[in-house]
């Protein structure tokens, strides 16, 4: 049975960078990194915000179907990784988590990697602000969670701390 590790943070603050580093540390053991960012809903049933589909908000994930493949992964890896910029918003999903990483960047830095992000092409100004913004509305760790390793994204990450905490 496997160890779950939920991975949150704002959008290119080093989440997927992470969990791949992580992967690699523990090469000899067998390790799921399962991509929020999958578990899309159908385009059609994700709201709008000014005609553009708002993919910063609960809704336009399938919570059920994260939640049913990291308890499917569960069984058959060492170390699943589960990491997304909505990770820790739906209850069912959180309480699976055995440990708990939440990465933490300035908005200068989230600015500077956003626009070096062409994986959507040009995304407006304002877009951007609402990304950052849906971030402290939906994507933060919830008061009442505990034993959560906060961490900068600013820089590399320091391996030791990291695997020190998944470790214990």
């Amino acid at each position: 049975m496997g160890k779950i590790i939920g991975i949150g943070g704002v959008s290119r603050a080093g989440k997927t960078s992470l969990a791949q580093q992580i992967s690699d540390w523990f090469s000899e053991k067998k390790v799921k990194i399962l991509h929020q960012d999958d578990f899309i809903n159908p385009i059609s049933k994700i709201p709008l915000i000014k005609g553009q589909t708002d993919w910063e908000i609960p809704e336009s994930l399938d919570f059920t179907a994260f939640r049913d493949e990291i308890l499917y992964a569960k069984d058959k890896y060492d170390y699943v990784l589960a990491e997304g910029l909505l990770v820790y918003w739906n209850p069912e999903v959180c309480q699976l988590f055995d440990k708990k990483i939440f990465i933490e960047i300035s908005k200068n830095t989230f600015l500077n990697r956003k626009t070096l992000d062409q994986r959507w092409e040009n995304e407006p100004s304002w877009y951007i602000e609402h990304i950052w913004k849906s971030h402290f509305k939906y994507g933060r760790v919830p008061e009442q969670m505990r034993d959560v390793l906060c961490m900068s994204g600013e820089n590399q990450f320091i391996s030791g701390i990291v695997k020190n905490y998944i470790l214990h």
